[in-house]
C-alpha cells in the first residue's frame, strides 16, 4: 500500500466539527504543506506524534479555517500506516474545499472502508472486529450496537481462538496415533476422542442457534394487537407510538386489514401491528380483515389481546372459550376507568394459563400504559442486557454451520470404524473454517465484499 489515502470521516451535513483523515507514506508531507502554524516557523521534524496542533489549514496564500491536527506514526495508529487527522469546522462546502487541497498535494480518495481495511491487512484488528466496527457505526437500536461492542472487544474471536486449540489438539492426538501406531504408547480412547469432537459441533451449533433467536430480534419482533372491533386495540396502538397512526372510530370494524409501524420500544427493534376486529360478519372483505388478524396473531412474537372490560360479560366463559389465545398471551383489560360490574381480573387469572399476564389499562387517561410496556419489553426477553445473545455475521454463520457439520461426518466415520487416516480429514476441514473465522482470507473478493458496505471515511 504505497500511496495515501483521504477521506471525510465525519457524518455529511452541517456539525460543531467535521474530520478528515489521511493514511499512507505520505500522510504527514501532504497534510504539511496545508498547515500555517502560529509559532511561524515550524520545520516538518518538529511535529511529534498524538501532539494536538492548533494551526491555520491553507491552500497556498489563501486561509481555509483554524483547525486542529494530529499526527498518529505508525505502526502505532488506527491503520498501522502514518495516519493525520484534521479537525476543522464541520462546514460540508469547507470540508470538500480542504479535502480537494489534499487531493492535488498527492493523496486519492479513500474507497469505502479502505482506513479499516488497511487496519485488517496490517495486522491492528482481525476480520471479525473489522465487520463489529461496521455494526457499531450502522446499529438501529442499542440493543445491536451492544452486541456489536461485544464483537469489537474481541468476543468471537476469543471463541473462535479457543475452539482453534481444542480442535489442534485432537488433530495433534489423531496425527500421534497414525505416526506410532506400532509403538507401545497409550492413546485416549475412541470414546474419549467422539465426546470431545461432539463437546466442539455442540458449541458450535449452540452458538449457531444464538445467532439465528438475535437475528430474529434485530429484524424486528412482531407485537400484535388483537380482539375484538372496539375494544381500543387503534387507540393502544397510537399512545404506544404516541402519535396518531390508526383510525379511531366508534363504528365498528373500521380497521380491515392489518396496520403495522416499525419503531423502537426500550432500545428494541419493534414491528407493532393493529389487527381487524374479530367478530362473526356476513361483510367478504371484513372476514378476509379477520383471517389476516387470525394469521398475525398465531405468527406474533408477543401477542397483545385487547378487551373490553366496560362491557358486561360472562368473563368466565370468555376465558374458557379463548384459553389458546389467552394462553401466553399479555391481556390489555381495557376502558378500566369505566369498567362494568361483571369485569373481575380474576376470571382470568385464576385460570392459571401459562405465561398470561394481565394489565388494567385505559386509553382516554393513559393509566396502565407504562405498566403495559414493561410487560412487552419482558416478554422480549428483557432486552436492556444483551449478554444471552450473540451476533454472527453471515460470513461466520457460514464457516461454524461448516465446522458443524465437518465433525458431525467425522463422528459418523468413527461410528463406522473408519481408521484415523480417514476422519482426520474432517478435522482438517474444520481447521481450515475456524482459520476463516478470525479473518484468514486469501481472497480480495471476499475482502471487498465485506468492506464495501462500510462508508467512505472509516
Amino acid at each position: 500500500m504505497a500511496d495515501t489515502i483521504a477521506a471525510i470521516s465525519t457524518a455529511s451535513g452541517a456539525g460543531a466539527i467535521g474530520i478528515l483523515r489521511l493514511s499512507g507514506p505520505e500522510a504527514l508531507p501532504i497534510a504539511y504543506r496545508h498547515l500555517s502554524f502560529f509559532e511561524g516557523a515550524f520545520p516538518l521534524s518538529s511535529i511529534k506524534p498524538r501532539n494536538a496542533y492548533t494551526c491555520r489549514f491553507v491552500d497556498g496564500e489563501k486561509k481555509l479555517d483554524q483547525v486542529v491536527f494530529i499526527y498518529f506514526a505508525g505502526p502505532n495508529s488506527f491503520t498501522g500506516e502514518d495516519l493525520c487527522e484534521i479537525h476543522t469546522h464541520g462546514n460540508p462546502i469547507l470540508l470538500r474545499e480542504a479535502l480537494e487541497c489534499l487531493f492535488r498535494s498527492g493523496a486519492r480518495p479513500a474507497k469505502q472502508g479502505e482506513f479499516t481495511k488497511r487496519a485488517f491487512l496490517n495486522g491492528k484488528i482481525d476480520l471479525n472486529e473489522a465487520e463489529a466496527i461496521g455494526r457499531i457505526i450502522g446499529a438501529r437500536s442499542r440493543f445491536e450496537l451492544e452486541l456489536a461492542q461485544k464483537n469489537a472487544f474481541g468476543e468471537i474471536s476469543r471463541l473462535a481462538s479457543n475452539l482453534r486449540s481444542q480442535l489442534i489438539s485432537l488433530k495433534a492426538e489423531c496425527e500421534a496415533e497414525i505416526d506410532f501406531s506400532t509403538e507401545d504408547l497409550t492413546f485416549e480412547s475412541l470414546e474419549e476422542r467422539k465426546k470431545r469432537i461432539r463437546s466442539i459441533s455442540d458449541i458450535c451449533s449452540s452458538l449457531l442457534k444464538r445467532s439465528s433467536e438475535t437475528e430474529t430480534l434485530l429484524e424486528r419482533s412482531r407485537v400484535v394487537l388483537y380482539g375484538e372491533p372496539n375494544t381500543g386495540k387503534s387507540s393502544l396502538m397510537n399512545l404506544i407510538l404516541g402519535r396518531d397512526r390508526s383510525i379511531i372510530s366508534e363504528i365498528p370494524g373500521t380497521t380491515r386489514d392489518y396496520i403495522s409501524e416499525d419503531f423502537l420500544l426500550s432500545g428494541v427493534p419493534i414491528r407493532l401491528i393493529d389487527t381487524a376486529g374479530v367478530r362473526e360478519t356476513g361483510d367478504t372483505i371484513e372476514k378476509m380483515g379477520i383471517e389476516r388478524s387470525e394469521k398475525e396473531f398465531s405468527q406474533a412474537d408477543v401477542r397483545l389481546f385487547v378487551i373490553d372490560v366496560s362491557q358486561k360479560n360472562d368473563w368466565d366463559k370468555f376465558a374458557e372459550e379463548n384459553r389458546s389465545k389467552l394462553e401466553g398471551a399479555i391481556v390489555a383489560a381495557n376502558k378500566s376507568d369505566i369498567r362494568d360490574s361483571s369485569w373481575d381480573p380474576q376470571y382470568i387469572l385464576k385460570k392459571n394459563y401459562s405465561g398470561t399476564v394481565l394489565v388494567e389499562v385505559s386509553c382516554k387517561s393513559k393509566q396502565g400504559l407504562d405498566t403495559l410496556v414493561s410487560e412487552i419489553s419482558f416478554k422480549l426477553q428483557g432486552l436492556e442486557s444483551s449478554e444471552d445473545y450473540v451476533l454472527l455475521e453471515e460470513r461466520n454463520r457460514f464457516h461454524f454451520s461448516s465446522i458443524t457439520r465437518s465433525l458431525e461426518n467425522c463422528l459418523t466415520l468413527m461410528e463406522e470404524g473408519a481408521p484415523a487416516e480417514i476422519y482426520i480429514k474432517e478435522i482438517d476441514s474444520a481447521l481450515e473454517q475456524i482459520g476463516e473465522v478470525n479473518g484468514r482470507v486469501d481472497t480480495e473478493e471476499i475482502l471487498g465484499r465485506i468492506f464495501s458496505k462500510f462508508c467512505v471515511g472509516k
